[in-house]
């Protein structure tokens, strides 16, 4: 399970986006939902979106946004970083 990253010092609010990493940075996002402020809860509702998810053999990423929109972006735009990383590792001689 990933565990939800520190807030930014922003006022964007955490949220749950849920869905799958269809391969090169490519995310299908199935939901999106404001998640709780409050660690616990947080914490708790994570874990159950992520039992929900890896059902479906999607994963539940919690980012900090101004709106789900901004959310899902977000989601997107790590997605993509990480695959790039990964590529760059994986081509390194």
């Amino acid at each position: 399970m990933t565990r939800p990253a520190p807030a930014p010092e922003s006022r964007d609010r955490p949220y749950f986006v849920v869905g799958q990493w269809t391969g090169g940075g490519d995310v299908d996002i199935w939901h999106v939902e404001e998640a709780p402020a409050d660690p616990g809860e947080l914490s708790d509702l994570c874990e159950q979106h992520t039992v929900d998810a890896e059902d479906a053999f999607g994963s539940v990423e919690v980012v900090y946004a101004a709106s789900p929109e901004a959310a899902a972006e977000q989601a997107r735009r790590e997605a993509s970083e990480t695959s790039e990383r990964i590529h760059r590792e994986l081509t390194r001689p």
